[in-house]
């Protein structure tokens, strides 16, 4: 029970990824967006139509959100970490690979037969700097 007291409190902010490519089945989607989760680099959040897929390519999972669940503020969308699904998607053949200034993330949606491509620019770790 004191476990979810940490998470229930975290609210995620997706920030629009700007040049990000999207293909399912190998063709480009039709009515998509690509966001990238503030502060976690390792989630992009995906919009096809009205369905919103958060994949996490360190855990190689995917988790269909619920839409009501996701709050736009201007361009950004707000989540509640505490409304992720209890379980991921079904997936197979991952493919996380990076290709110069691009990281390029690759899963089969097992239940449904299709391969979703997702290609984000890397964030250069500024940390270093600091």
């Amino acid at each position: 029970m004191g476990v979810l007291v940490g998470t229930a409190a975290e609210k995620i902010v997706w920030r629009p990824v700007e040049q990000a490519i999207l293909k399912l089945d190998d063709r480009p989607a039709r009515i998509w967006n690509v966001y990238r989760a503030e502060k976690k680099d390792h989630l992009v959040l995906v919009q096809l139509g009205r369905r919103f897929l958060m994949v996490d390519y360190h855990e190689r999972e995917i988790y269909e959100l619920a839409p009501e669940k996701l709050e736009r503020k201007d361009k950004e969308l707000l989540w509640n970490a505490a409304d992720k699904p209890s379980k991921p998607m079904a997936t197979t053949d991952w493919l996380v690979r990076d290709a110069g200034r691009v990281r390029r993330i690759r899963a089969k949606l097992s239940d449904e037969g299709r391969v979703l491509e997702v290609q984000v620019p890397i964030q250069p770790d500024l940390r270093r700097f600091y």
